[in-house]
């Protein structure tokens, strides 16, 4: 049987999960330490890129059998912007475009004004004002987020927002982004200065996305943890070539360098760079997103997607078993890792996939009835006709509101000839039946479970029902 499922308040990671943590981990402070070298081999790649990029198309192209443009497709773009990988094609991050609008309009439309009146405005509404006005310096610890000093900031802002937000949004849903996305922004920009109040005794004046941004960033480590980002390697011209790299030992990198570069100012090696805010912004959204226990989510997806990967080889299948079972240990009612399992299952014909399939029907029958019915074809195939009385029950009214008469006509005929089945559920089950036997115009057929009906309930409140209705159909 499938071992018993543990609640989100049990321990979310297992052992070679923490094991990825430590290797993250341990690479971070590796690259940090030996930047220089690191940086040193990341050139020397960066010129063989286009000899390596076309050597890898190529022996691709031969492997695989695809043509050498439809490989080239796969593994170039010619949009120079980092973005995580995977995502719902239908899913559009509402909160993310209109939050790149607004900072968008907010930066051209000061730049219409003359310096002296966008001076003001800015010291008006940066956190914190150095030259407050009355009433509108009450907006500067939000609307700070959405000033910037020039265009390299804004849009460098804005594509580190799209290379993180819209994953987080997607998981999250926008309300609850766009509320982390301005409460990280406010714990760091608050936290930056308290820091320089306390070393340096001087106020601090701030604007920009870059805390929000990286709130965003902290949030994506704990709950987007095992997701790749898409980063465009420049080929030749405007064309990119798409490198794949895990996402946490870069974000790790960030934190830990923009660890270095605040102690650096507190040692009086300053710049405009404010790193104390995206430090404290991190920090905020990492561990907000555990407080909301977003990382038991994160491994769920995780384990769910590497089984379903792993699904339909015969070396992996050993694999896919183990981490959907990891993903249904954390959330039972995962239906993707349920459906995956029952189809593992049904391979081998093992009895717990029947049991699996049941489980995908019973909590996609009311939301997603096609989804049950698709699930059921499966079930049948594999194992037969038989369901639990109730689910068959509801199933046969799934198939018969969208018009699949057959099948329900079948799953009623199994049901009423079940002797096990429930005496209540069976009546129902003979009542529509009959019903649509008579709709069909399969009159026989009708009169003659009629007759069974009879026999074997003659008090049942729905049989002068049933006769009413196999009347009326024979009247018109």
């Amino acid at each position: 049987m499938v071992p018993e499922p543990r609640p989100y308040r049990h321990q979310p990671f297992d052992r070679s999960e923490k094991l990825y943590f430590l290797k993250a981990g341990l690479l971070v402070l590796a690259l940090y330490f030996f930047r220089r070298a690191a940086a040193g081999i990341a050139f020397l790649a960066w010129l063989l890129v286009p000899a390596l990029f076309l050597s890898f198309v190529w022996f691709k192209s031969i492997r695989t059998g695809d043509r050498l443009i439809d490989v080239l497709r796969e593994h170039v773009t010619f949009i120079p912007i980092a973005r995580t990988e995977g995502g719902r094609k239908s899913f559009v991050p509402w909160a993310t475009l209109a939050l790149i609008l607004a900072n968008a309009a907010m930066f051209y439309a000061m730049r219409l004004l003359s310096p002296v009146d966008r001076g003001t405005i800015e010291n008006a509404l940066c956190f914190l004002p150095p030259e407050p006005i009355r009433g509108i310096s009450l907006l500067s610890p939000i609307a700070s987020m959405f000033l910037h000093a020039d265009a390299g900031h804004l849009w460098g802002n804005m594509a580190f927002l799209w290379a993180f937000a819209p994953a987080v949004e997607e998981r999250i849903g926008p309300r609850r982004f766009l509320l982390l996305y301005l409460a990280t922004g406010l714990i760091g920009h608050t936290g930056s200065i308290v820091i320089w109040r306390l070393f340096f005794r001087s106020a601090l004046f701030s604007l920009g996305a870059s805390g929000a941004v990286a709130g965003v960033m902290g949030i994506f480590m704990v709950r987007c943890y095992f997701k790749k980002l898409v980063i465009p390697v420049p080929l030749a011209g405007l064309l990119s070539v798409k490198l794949k790299v895990s996402s946490l030992p870069v974000l790790g990198l960030f934190f830990v360098s923009d660890l270095h570069g605040g102690v650096r100012h507190l040692q009086g090696d300053m710049s405009n760079i404010g790193y104390w805010t995206h430090v404290g912004s991190m920090a905020a959204g990492f561990a907000l997103a555990v407080l909301l226990r977003l990382h038991a989510k994160a491994a769920e997806e995780k384990f769910t997607e590497q089984g379903l990967a792993a699904m339909g080889s015969e070396f992996g299948r050993r694999a896919s078993i183990d981490s959907l079972q990891a993903a249904l240990r954390l959330n039972p009612d995962n239906e993707a890792a349920l459906l995956g399992l029952a189809r593992e299952y049904a391979i081998t014909r093992r009895p717990e996939g029947r049991e699996l399939f049941q489980r995908v029907i019973a909590l996609e029958i009311g939301a997603n009835p096609d989804q049950a019915m698709a699930a059921y074809g499966e079930c049948r195939t594999s194992y037969g006709p038989g369901l639990e009385s109730g689910l068959q029950y509801r199933l046969a009214g799934v198939f018969y509101r969208k018009g699949e008469h057959e099948p329900a006509a079948r799953l009623l005929e199994a049901l009423v000839a079940e002797p096990s089945a429930p005496d209540g559920t069976r009546q129902r089950a003979f009542f529509q039946l009959v019903v649509l036997l008579a709709e069909n115009n399969m009159l026989e057929a009708a009169h003659y479970r009629l007759r069974q009906f009879r026999e074997l309930y003659p008090a049942s409140p729905l049989l002068q029902a049933a006769e009413d209705k196999l009347v009326d159909v024979l009247k018109s």
